[in-house]
């Protein structure tokens, strides 16, 4: 595990950076949607003020779920591990594309991108765990859950079995690397899993959907 934790690149610490670069206006952002939050705080346009305003609104609205969870403590140490592994897992799937494709800056900023949608799939994932319609059951959910179980199976499969073709000359891959990059990931689905469980109701199939929902495609370049 630690090996994959040292290959991860400075994704990671985007959070820190980003808010190192302009402080987050959090009245704002708990105020609006992510877009205007954007639109409201990026004088001149750059791809790193984009990655800073969706780093800083996330970081709010993180803060904000903190303290309506206060009352929750179980439940606020939940989302906030579940947070720190999709975030973690949406790095990879950035750091594994860019190997793919040779590296490119698309790949960096995208990760940033996703914080914003996590967070409010994280904020409707705490409503539902609090209320009961997060408990109710039902065919579909159990569907949902094993049809994102599946998905996220043949995502990691792909994973696997990628070797560049002789025509790649682009590809940054790195057999150890590789592996043990997906190594983690597989580790990071399986402690998800692991914390939702299997009970076939509303807030499992949404913990599980989220899995799905990644930064890039397991076998597609861009």
């Amino acid at each position: 595990m630690f090996p994959a934790r040292r290959l991860l690149p400075v994704l990671l610490t985007l959070s820190a950076a980003a808010q190192a670069q302009t402080a987050p206006n959090c009245a704002l952002a708990n105020a609006v949607d992510d877009g205007a939050y954007a639109t409201l705080t990026i004088g001149q346009w750059s791809e790193a003020d984009q990655d800073n305003a969706s780093v800083n609104w996330a970081e709010c609205r993180a803060a904000r779920l903190r303290k309506e969870l206060a009352a929750f403590p179980k439940l606020r140490a939940r989302i906030d591990g579940l947070r720190q592994q999709y975030r973690e897992m949406r790095a990879l799937e950035g750091q594994l594309a860019g190997i793919r494709a040779g590296g490119g800056t698309l790949y960096s900023h995208a990760v940033p991108r996703m914080y914003p949608r996590l967070e409010d799939q994280l904020q409707s994932l705490s409503a539902l765990a609090r209320s009961s319609l997060g408990a109710q059951t039902g065919q579909l959910y159990g569907q949902k859950i094993a049809q994102a179980t599946t998905e996220h199976i043949a995502y990691i499969a792909t994973l696997r079995a990628y070797q560049p073709a002789p025509d790649e000359q682009y590809s940054l891959y790195k057999p150890q690397e590789w592996k043990a990059l997906v190594d983690r990931y597989e580790a990071l689905g399986r402690a998800i899993m692991q914390t939702l469980g299997s009970r076939g109701d509303a807030a499992t199939a949404l913990g599980y959907s989220i899995l799905n929902n990644t930064t890039f495609d397991a076998g597609a370049l861009y």
